[in-house]
């Protein structure tokens, strides 16, 4: 089985580098473009499923991806991004600021913390890795996943050994095409292709 998890195309959130998850913001123009490329990287690949987060950015991105093809797009909201509550849409200072004392406790303590109207890294990571799991249990031969940042870094760390540690030392960008393999009841990290515009 292979699983590719694209991460949706660039938003203004991103290129204004704010915190955002339940934000529910479209793609500018450079994530249409690298949606395109993404596209392109793909083509040649016949898959029996296709899962969206059910975020405008994550859907519009698959719809670019899809284009004429009429394969059915399964939103999913488990695989949404983690909701920053009192945190979206602000950026780092506005919240050492704002909200010195939740920005702390969360830093301090980000896997545990439950973010005020939002969630916890661990309630968030919890609800992704029982939608992979259920992936698993299929037989088609490519899947494509389109989501999001921080879902992926916790899919991959999950691969590596549930190790959560290691979730801010994975990349994943707009764009970014990770594939996962699962052979012989294993599975590992096969790659990380780039899309770069």
């Amino acid at each position: 089985m292979n699983i590719y998890l694209v991460r949706h195309g660039e938003t203004d959130n991103n290129y204004n580098k704010t915190y955002y998850g339940s934000l529910d913001c479209e793609l500018n123009d450079k994530g249409k473009a690298q949606s395109l490329k993404v596209k392109e990287k793909l083509q040649n690949i016949n898959f029996q499923k296709v899962f969206s987060s059910n975020m405008k950015r994550a859907k519009e991105t698959a719809q670019i991806i899809l284009g004429e093809n009429h394969c059915e797009i399964i939103e999913e909201k488990r695989i949404s991004e983690m909701n920053m509550g009192i945190f979206e849409g602000k950026g780092h200072e506005e919240l050492k600021e704002k909200y010195s004392k939740e920005w702390e406790m969360w830093c301090n303590n980000w896997k545990d913390y439950k973010i005020p109207e939002g969630e916890s890294y661990i309630e968030f990571y919890n609800r992704v890795k029982e939608f992979f799991l259920e992936l698993l249990n299929g037989e088609e031969d490519n899947i494509l996943i389109i989501t999001h940042g921080g879902v992926i870094k916790s899919i991959c760390s999950y691969i590596l050994g549930e190790n959560l540690d290691i979730f801010w030392k994975i990349a994943s960008r707009n764009g970014d095409i990770t594939l996962i393999k699962y052979e012989y009841e294993n599975l590992y990290l096969d790659s990380i292709v780039p899309v770069e515009i």
